[in-house]
C-alpha cells in the first residue's frame, strides 16, 4: 500500500472477555463456559500487559475507539474493567473516547451501569437477540423476555444499542414487528440487525434447522426498513441502524479500513506500518492467553488480498466515502476491478461506495475483487 500516513489512520482497541454462562447453539466465537471465580483479575493483568508490550507496534497513536467485547464481558467485575481502563489511560490517550461494552440481560442492573459508567464505560452494547420467549428458547439463550425488557429499561438515559436476531426457528414477521416496535417504544438510539446465519463449528450446524423461508426472510427485512425509517433510524451499515450521531465508531473504523490491537484469547490485529499493513492473532484458550500472549498467525497483507479486504469493509458502508476521506491511497490493483465495477452499474462513479442494485447484491459485487 502506497502512502501510508500512520498519524492519520485511526486505531481502535477491542479487548475479548471470554467468559459465558453457556455456549449459544449459534456461536462459533472463542469463549470458555467455566465460571469466572475471581480469573477476571488475573485475565485483566494480562491484558494490561498486552497492552505495554504492543507499545512500539502502535507507535505512540491514540485509541479513537475501545470496545469490551465476548463472551460475556458483564460477567467480568466492573473493579477488572476499571484497572484495565486506569492502568492504559496514562500511557495510551484515549481522551474522548467511545468505549463500549457488551452485556447480557440476566447481569444487568442500573445500580451496576452506574458503576460501569463511572470505570469509564459510556456505551453498552445489549444482547437481547428477541423479546420472545419463544424465539429465545429457539436460540438456546438464558435470558427470557422479561429479563430483557427490565434490561432495556434499565438503559434509559444510556448511550446504548440493542443486538436483534432475525430469521429464528419459528420466528414470523408478525413477531420480529413486534421485536422492533419494542425497541423503538423504548427509545434506544442504535440497532444491530442480524440474520442469523449458521457457521462451522457451532451447535446448529449439526442441526436440522426449519428457518423462515427466504421470501419470509426478504419480508422482515422491508419490514425493518419502513418501520426503522419511519421512527427516525437511517441505515449507515449492512447490520447497522442508528439515529442521527449515534452510529457506531468503533465499527465504522473497522468499515473504513483503520487499524485495530486486539487483546484477550483468540483476538485479531490489523496494524498499518511503513512496510504495509500485518494481520495476527492471540492464542484462543484462556489458559495458554495468560501464560503466553505471543501473537499468531502473523500475515503481511499483499495487494492481492488488499483488494478482497477493502471491498469487504468500505463496500459495507451505506452512502459509501469520499476517495479524501480514506485513510490511505487504493491500490490500483483495486481502482481497476472497482470501475469494472462501475460499469457494470454495482458502485458509484464519484464515491467509493456501491449503487442500490450493488448494495442489493453485496456478496456478488464484492466477488469483483478477488
Amino acid at each position: 500500500m502506497k502512502a501510508l500516513l500512520l498519524n492519520k489512520i485511526p486505531l481502535s482497541l477491542y479487548v475479548h472477555l471470554p467468559w459465558c454462562e453457556t455456549q449459544c447453539p449459534y456461536c462459533d466465537f472463542s469463549i470458555t463456559t467455566n465460571p469466572v471465580n475471581g480469573n477476571d483479575a488475573k485475565l485483566a493483568e494480562t491484558i494490561i500487559k498486552d497492552i505495554n508490550q504492543s507499545k512500539d507496534l502502535i507507535a505512540g497513536r491514540k485509541f479513537k475507539t475501545i470496545y469490551f467485547g465476548g463472551g460475556t464481558p458483564s460477567l467480568a467485575s466492573t473493579e477488572s474493567i476499571k484497572h484495565i481502563l486506569d492502568s492504559i489511560k496514562d500511557k495510551f490517550s484515549f481522551k474522548e473516547a467511545e468505549i463500549t461494552l457488551e452485556m447480557n440481560p440476566n447481569d444487568v442492573s442500573r445500580d451496576k451501569i452506574d458503576k460501569l459508567l463511572m470505570a469509564g464505560i459510556n456505551r453498552i452494547s445489549l444482547g437481547i437477540q428477541s423479546y420472545n420467549n419463544q424465539e429465545l428458547q429457539a436460540l438456546g439463550r438464558n435470558h427470557d423476555k422479561e429479563s430483557a425488557i427490565r434490561a432495556t429499561q434499565a438503559l434509559e438515559g444510556v448511550n446504548s444499542t440493542i443486538d436483534l436476531i432475525y430469521g429464528i426457528e419459528k420466528q414470523t414477521p408478525k413477531s420480529f414487528t413486534a421485536n422492533l416496535e419494542r425497541i423503538i417504544q423504548s427509545n434506544i438510539n442504535h440497532l444491530s440487525l442480524y440474520q442469523l446465519t449458521i457457521e462451522p463449528n457451532t451447535i446448529f450446524y449439526k442441526k436440522e434447522l426449519k428457518l423462515p423461508s427466504e421470501e419470509e426472510i426478504e419480508k422482515m427485512e422491508l419490514i425493518a426498513k419502513n418501520l426503522l425509517e419511519k421512527n427516525g433510524y437511517k441505515q449507515y451499515e449492512v447490520s447497522s441502524w442508528s439515529k442521527p450521531g449515534y452510529e457506531s465508531q468503533h465499527n465504522m473504523n473497522y468499515w473504513q479500513f483503520g487499524d485495530f490491537l486486539g487483546v484477550g484469547p483468540g483476538s485479531h490485529s490489523k496494524i498499518s506500518n511503513k512496510e504495509g499493513i500485518i494481520r495476527f492473532r492471540k492464542i484462543k484458550p484462556l489458559e495458554g492467553y495468560i501464560q503466553n500472549q505471543k501473537s499468531t498467525d502473523l500475515k503481511n497483507i499483499v495487494e492481492n488480498d488488499l483488494d478482497i479486504d477493502l471491498a469487504m469493509n468500505l463496500l459495507r458502508i451505506k452512502n459509501g466515502l469520499q476517495q479524501q476521506d480514506l485513510t490511505s491511497t487504493l491500490p490500483a490493483s483495486f481502482l481497476k476491478k472497482y470501475q469494472k465495477g462501475v460499469d457494470e452499474g454495482l458502485l458509484l462513479k464519484d464515491r467509493i461506495g456501491t449503487t442500490q442494485k450493488g448494495y442489493q447484491f453485496l456478496n456478488e459485487t464484492i466477488q469483483l475483487f478477488l
